[in-house]
């Protein structure tokens, strides 16, 4: 038997007996809520947590959050906090209590097991816990009963609400900086009148006297102030991975110990003064570097108590913005911000769509077209049915998005890390031998002379140089329409060479209009022959069936696809089928050739029953206005161009000039554009595309690039989406990533020179400490603000 819980690590009261076997041996606990999460831990064979958790103390649950999760039973509420997909839901825990990564190891392992449970992923650092599950097997609440059951309390978590979590930082970060500032002026006074006592003499006693006085106002600024650093340092021993607070965190330590021994035993120098004025220089850095890096989320999250007027039940009545339901009507006023996915319910409106599209040009809504969130009213007073809330929204999916592509960081970025690392430990090593040389020849100042390295070599400046560009570059390019969902995207879109374009749809506007319809028998009207086709087409969401979408169709039933060839399907017991060319003559069905040689230019498509030709429709699309522009702006950056179509070579060329192209092919398969992409000797390319019969090339391209209009199949694939649809973003992309890889390549050789100029300045004994921290602080700063530069055009 123990005298320390097992579990917690509290001590148990005296006379207390409660005990569980765990592992065949016998444990005492200090309370039965810790015996029964052994016990859960025990059952679910998860008691490697016990041998992979760093910190010996678990913390206690508590079940006041609960509570939280039972308000989920409201649809509204749920819609907020938890993304559907068919029967998949993914929601976000802020958990408490994690301590390590044992703790994540054994969260995720346990809400794995868990029978519904289809990913469970946590971050150690921000404490979330991102999982999905299949509904009605899981629920929120059955989730936050297995963490507390586990030992972890969690509550319901929102991406946007992390603008709140960093405003309540920068308040702390306000305070802190605040204390430092207020701390040093104090030291400094006191250090002054000690160095012109010094130079005019001045009694022992008011020197003791000073020096106390400096020891009060720098104590709040060490142990206090300098909080930050230390948290950090302890964090890097445990997870043993060393960035800058741990050399910082040992300068100000022994700085601080050092100069109140000296205080105490009234021998040697007391450097408050260094001490105060190091740590308000590296806050004050740390400070400008956060303000310089944050960014908005699309998500508002002071919206949530904005009050908006409802009608509900035939009556107008003011609410909270969180308390909007589904199916609610909510009426939006000129100049304000829609608060929710629906449909516009009203004759029209002007909608601002730039928070989205980055276009700035307003689009006119009509009655029952649909309206995202976070964009804005123009000039009509609107009325929007609400369809979506919360994390099923747009915007969200968006912000979503955005954050997964910031968190996978690419190989330059784990190497800089890494780098980093290396680097921390360089400089611990080079500040000890520093330390012991100085020492060795007698130097009164060898103590300062090794804190000085410490902190003018922290590589900051190294770390930051990558991720603030890359940072800086996503949100740039995500407000312009170019949303990125893939980390390695910026790296991959600098080092293109080729790229590769679809025509439908990407380099056409995609919206087909019926030019001609010639009848091959008197058996149909023109308008049966219309609606006969506009029957086959009306489970498409293809271009082509884009414009037969306005005809009363006919009833059709079987109706299948062929991907980039035709459909087929039964009217009355017959078999109609629609299709290109090579389609047709697949289903034994001869197209006379006086007939094609009469074909239009355009794209040309026959309707067919059985085995008899009944109409040849030609359709016309329209180039868009920026196309050759954009073509030739990228051959002019030294990139080929190339495009992969399923048109047939008269259609293809009738709009797109094939002098326009390095290479030009025509009638392509899904599976021949794959081919085609796989046997490129170039691993620098870039495929743009749109409908499904891109997806294989999209999917199996280095990079690929959907259009805002694509099926959602063909952006799921891709790495990233043009939201805006204007082709200029294409190479507005390709020339932001190359500005980025140079911003990024400066900041490093920034890093780099600073670093090896400083070394030896402050193994010298040329640099004091607060110097050295002035310097630290301004190197970040520049790296900054160098990437920052990727903001702007």
């Amino acid at each position: 038997m123990t005298s320390s819980c097992f579990h917690c690590g509290d001590a148990i009261p005296s006379g207390l007996s409660i005990t569980a076997d765990i592992k065949h041996q016998s444990q005492s606990f200090c309370c039965y809520g810790c015996q029964a999460i052994a016990t859960c831990i025990h059952d679910a064979d998860l008691e490697k947590y016990y041998e992979k958790r760093q910190n010996q103390r678990a913390t206690r649950p508590s079940d006041d959050n609960i509570g939280a999760f039972e308000l989920l039973s409201d649809p509204s509420n749920y819609a907020r906090y938890v993304h559907s997909e068919n029967d998949a839901h993914t929601m976000q825990f802020a958990i408490t209590g994690i301590t390590c990564s044992a703790c994540a190891w054994l969260i995720e392992k346990r809400l794995s097991s868990l029978e519904g449970v289809n990913s469970a992923f946590v971050n150690v650092s921000s404490q979330i816990a991102t999982v999905t599950w299949k509904s009605p097997l899981q629920s929120p609440l059955s989730i936050a009963q297995t963490l507390l059951a586990i030992g972890y309390s969690a509550q319901p978590y929102l991406p946007g609400e992390q603008d709140l979590h960093q405003r309540k930082e920068k308040q702390k970060a306000i305070i802190r900086l605040g204390v430092a500032g207020v701390g040093m002026m104090q030291v400094m006074m006191s250090s002054i009148a000690m160095y012109a006592g010094d130079m005019d003499g001045m009694d022992d006693i008011y020197r003791q006297l000073l020096r106390w006085v400096s020891f009060i106002f720098a104590t709040p600024v060490a142990l206090y102030a300098g909080l930050p650093f230390y948290r950090g340092a302890l964090r890097d021993l445990k997870n043993r991975h060393f960035t800058m607070d741990l050399p910082v965190s040992i300068g100000i330590g022994l700085a601080y110990v050092s100069s109140t021994a000296a205080l105490i035993t009234q021998t040697g120098h007391v450097y408050f003064d260094s001490v105060t004025m190091f740590i308000f220089f590296l806050l004050l850095g740390r400070f400008l570097e956060t303000v310089a890096r944050s960014n908005q989320s699309l998500i508002n999250t002071d919206d949530a108590l904005t009050a908006i007027t409802v009608i509900r039940n035939s009556e107008s009545m003011q609410i909270a913005q969180r308390d909007l339901a589904l199916g609610d009507t909510v009426k939006v006023d000129p100049g304000q911000i829609f608060p929710a996915d629906g449909t516009l319910k009203s004759t029209l409106t002007a909608v601002d769509e730039s928070s989205l599209t980055g276009e700035y040009n307003p689009v006119i809504k009509y009655l029952g077209d649909n309206i995202s969130a976070s964009t804005t009213n123009i000039d009509q007073t609107a009325l929007l049915e609400v369809t979506q809330l919360g994390q099923n929204t747009k915007a969200a999916a968006i912000s979503r998005i955005t954050d997964r592509a910031l968190t996978e960081k690419p190989a330059i970025a784990l190497l800089a890390d890494k780098v980093a690392h290396y680097f921390v430990i360089a400089v611990l090593v080079i500040a000890a031998a520093t330390y012991f040389f100085w020492a060795m020849q007698g130097e009164p100042e060898a103590y300062w002379i090794m804190v000085s390295v410490l902190v003018v070599t922290c590589p900051c400046a190294l770390s930051l140089a990558t991720p603030t560009a890359l940072t800086t570059v996503t949100n740039r390019l995500k407000n312009d329409g170019f949303l990125i969902t893939r980390g390695h995207v910026i790296e991959a879109l600098a080092k293109v060479d080729h790229v590769v374009f679809d025509k439908t749809g990407t380099l056409t506007l995609g919206e087909f209009t019926v030019r001609n319809t010639t009848l091959m028998t008197d058996e149909y009207s023109k308008s049966d022959i219309l609606r006969l086709i506009a029957g086959l087409e009306q489970c498409s969401n293809h271009p082509i069936a884009k414009a037969f979408g306005n005809i009363s169709p006919f009833e059709f039933s079987d109706i299948k696809n062929v991907t980039s060839q035709g459909v087929y399907g039964v009217h009355k017991g017959a078999t109609y089928c629609f299709g290109n060319a090579d389609f047709i003559k697949s289903q034994d069905i001869k197209i006379p050739a006086a007939l094609v040689e009469a074909t239009n230019t355009g794209l040309t498509l026959y309707l067919c029953r059985a085995s008899t030709l009944l109409a040849k429709v030609d359709l016309h699309d329209q180039i868009r206005p920026e196309t050759k522009e954009v073509l030739e702006r990228l051959t002019g950056m030294g990139i080929a161009v190339s495009l992969l179509t399923g048109d047939t070579p008269m259609s293809a060329q009738s709009i797109l000039p094939t002098k326009w192209f390095s290479h030009y092919q025509t009638s392509c398969t899904p599976e021949e554009k794959w081919r085609w992409l796989m046997n490129q000797p170039s691993q620098n390319m870039l495929m743009v595309g749109d409908g499904l019969n891109d997806v294989p090339a999209l999917a199996g391209a280095t990079t690929s690039l959907a259009m805002g209009g694509s099926s959602d199949l063909a952006k799921l694939h891709s790495d990233a989406v043009l939201l805006s649809n204007h082709l200029s973003g294409v190479a507005n992309a390709i020339m932001a990533a190359k500005r980025c890889k140079r911003i990024i390549k400066q900041n490093l050789a920034w890093a780099v020179c600073y670093n090896t100029t400083l070394l030896p300045l402050a193994v010298m004994g040329w640099v004091p400490p607060w110097v050295a921290a002035i310097g630290m602080a301004l190197s970040s700063l520049i790296v900054v603000i160098n990437a920052t530069r990727l903001s702007r055009n």
